[in-house]
């Protein structure tokens, strides 16, 4: 395999004066796929004739057709064939998405996720570039590396939306400088006049990233005593059970707890319907930061709040991370700033 060097000089070295085939290889999280959108706004900006297509896994596919520059989506089942290696037709969708995906020529195939399955997809993609991370930066499977023609270097300590449109500059000539574009907002009433709760987004797939259940028992009683109402949602079995002890913690009727939103359409709409957001490290929080939702982010110990980008960042409080876990105080006057931005609007620490 040769090896190319980094930032990529279109119109050198044997590249085309400009790429007209692009592959997005981003299969997972959520999160991760929100903070792929602003890398592929950078791109669409910089060569408007470009045709942007994306790999992604089934379960996160709306996401990457949301976005108005990208042409093509392959939804490849991949998670469902790791739980359900047996499922026959889970392979005939995979075959089939992986034939279309072959069905195009690409200039460059862009793997921003570079780990072993997402290095997989690049190698079987009709390109004679590949471009990832290199073996340090694999998410623990160094040898994905080895797929890529042009190996990228995180830089140290800039991680989620910056390290993408880093990446993506490195590769596509892009501006990171220019305006975060998530494109996300557009399509929804993001400040719809009825939203009148606040959103807990409590639930994450990792256990360090979570905050303490006390923790959103005192917040949601501090919001209940100002009057505002509360809301919150889960995704698992785990995740019911919290929101439902946050809930049984308060006085009935104080605390909506929903069932988990259906698609990605439900839940833009449920966090657009949200006075404010207040969560962890997971993919709600990137949503609601995409969304120009007034937001408080938790971080755990084990975290930190750079990989959080909002589109808004006067609406966007960050707590905690980097080897500290916030406590309730600091949760709750950040979120109070956000509420009444009165400099002077005095904080609620009577249930301390």
């Amino acid at each position: 395999m040769r090896r190319v060097e980094l930032p990529l000089a279109w119109g050198r070295g044997g590249l085309p004066a400009q790429p007209r085939e692009l592959l997005v290889v981003q299969l997972s999280a959520m999160g991760d796929q929100v903070q792929t959108l602003p890398a592929v706004s950078d791109i669409a900006a910089r060569w408007p004739g470009l045709a942007i297509d994306w790999a992604v896994d089934t379960r996160f596919a709306a996401i990457a057709r949301r976005h108005p520059a990208v042409r093509e989506v392959f939804a490849l089942p991949l998670k469902e064939l790791q739980q359900h290696p047996g499922r026959i037709e889970a392979w005939r969708r995979l075959l089939r998405e992986l034939r279309r995906l072959r069905a195009t020529r690409y200039d460059l195939a862009w793997d921003p996720h570079s780990v072993l399955k997402s290095s997989i997809v690049s190698r079987l993609a009709r390109t004679g570039l590949r471009a990832g991370y290199r073996a340090e930066d694999c998410g623990g499977e160094p040898l994905a590396a080895r797929a890529y023609d042009a190996h990228f270097a995180r830089p140290a300590g800039l991680h989620g939306t910056e390290g993408r449109r880093a990446f993506a500059a490195a590769v596509l000539q892009t501006d990171p400088a220019r305006p975060v574009e998530y494109r996300l907002a557009r399509a929804l009433p993001v400040d719809a006049p009825r939203a009148s709760q606040v959103l807990l987004a409590h639930g994450v797939s990792r256990p360090h990233r979570e905050w303490a259940q006390a923790h959103w028992i005192e917040l949601a009683r501090r919001l209940h005593r100002r009057g505002i109402g509360i809301k919150l949602t889960w995704g698992n079995e785990r995740e019911r059970a919290r929101a439902l002890a946050i809930a049984a913690a308060l006085p009935a009727g104080a605390v909506r707890v929903d069932p988990p939103p259906q698609g990605l359409d439900e839940l833009l709409g449920y966090l657009a319907d949200s006075r404010a957001v207040v969560g962890v490290d997971t993919g709600f929080t990137h949503f609601a930061a995409a969304l120009r939702r007034p937001l408080v982010g938790v971080f755990s110990a084990a975290t930190g709040p750079e990989v959080l980008l909002p589109e808004d960042p006067a609406i966007t409080r960050t707590v905690g991370g980097n080897g500290r876990d916030p406590g309730v105080d600091e949760v709750w006057e950040a979120l109070c700033r956000l509420l009444d931005p009165a400099p002077d609007a005095p904080p609620d620490r009577s249930g301390t």
